[in-house]
């Protein structure tokens, strides 16, 4: 099947560990992620899980992954090398380059949507930044990655 990339959106908190736990939360709630027993993939239907800890008890899920954000367990700080299944935040040098100012707004984001993703190392990998309102004032934070199998 190979990798996905994927982008969520999540509304700005100071600790990001908690706006991850906000995105993992909101796309398991919606069902944006990959479910192998949805019919169309050649296995047997199956519902899906009532829990994100049902999900990862799945042994499709453990081989395949979700290809989204609930791929990713950790956020890395500043200066942390890149780890499979976590996500980086840019540093101040990427998030100028990517976007063209220091305090991307959404919209910046979205314009700049190919070349967001040059910034993943690899498959498994994610990146986040703060992105910001027309104040520039941080409104939100973007996690963006490639992951699933």
């Amino acid at each position: 099947m190979g990798g996905s990339a994927w982008a969520y959106f999540t509304p700005y908190q100071q600790d990001v560990s908690v706006a991850l736990a906000a995105a993992h939360e909101r796309a398991f709630q919606e069902g944006d992620y990959f479910w192998l027993y949805d019919g169309r993939w050649g296995s047997p239907q199956r519902p899906r899980p009532s829990t994100v800890e049902e999900l990862w008890q799945d042994e499709g899920v453990q081989h395949s992954f979700t290809h989204s954000v609930l791929d990713v367990f950790e956020v890395l700080g500043e200066g942390e090398e890149p780890e499979v299944c976590a996500a980086r935040p840019l540093t101040p040098e990427e998030t100028t380059r990517l976007f063209g100012t220091s305090k991307p707004t959404r919209v910046d984001f979205e314009r700049a949507h190919d070349e967001v993703d040059s910034v993943i190392e690899e498959r498994g990998h994610a990146c986040y930044t703060a992105l910001y309102d027309e104040r520039r004032r941080p409104s939100e934070i973007a996690f963006w990655g490639v992951t699933g199998d």
